[in-house]
């Protein structure tokens, strides 16, 4: 499968819809749209979804079952079968999530946020409300959102 990254965007102009994605020519040479949704991501109220190192475009272990790109704040899914949320997070350069007691534990760029950690809270959300990263399975056009409390910048 041959995987391609589309941009287009015409401005503010009304009724003229801009398209953002990604595209696959499968075998059989018919292009394909995959699942997307909004992703917001920080950290000590750093945002890093934009970062280049964990974006599809930079990254030397990228994903099509779930990645970024560096023209947006949307993650993509593109594989056969769903992710649930930690799954993705796993797939994210740099990332890694595990669920310890009933607990989130990240580790971005080698630092370790610990939820059992009495001055670090994560929270994981997916359209407003708090889900278990290890079952919610993501859909198309879901808002997905990490935010990390650490107090270790203070």
């Amino acid at each position: 499968m041959q995987r391609r990254t589309v941009l287009a965007g015409l401005g503010s102009l009304p009724g003229i819809l801009a398209l953002s994605g990604c595209l696959s020519d499968d075998h059989d040479g018919e292009i394909e749209e995959f699942e997307r949704g909004e992703i917001e991501i920080t950290i000590d109220d750093e945002s890093i979804e934009s970062m280049d190192k964990i974006q599809a475009e930079h990254a030397d272990n990228d994903s099509i079952d779930f990645h970024l790109h560096e023209f947006d704040d949307y993650w993509y899914m593109e594989g056969e079968e769903r992710v649930t949320v930690a799954e993705g997070f796993n797939l994210l350069p740099h990332f890694e999530y595990e669920r310890v007691d009933d607990s989130n534990v990240v580790t971005f760029d080698g630092t370790v946020y610990d939820d059992r950690d009495s001055e670090t809270t994560i929270a994981v959300e997916v359209d407003g409300e708090a889900v278990d990263p290890t079952a919610h399975e993501l859909t198309d056009r879901e808002a997905l959102v990490l935010e990390i409390e650490s107090g270790k910048n203070d």
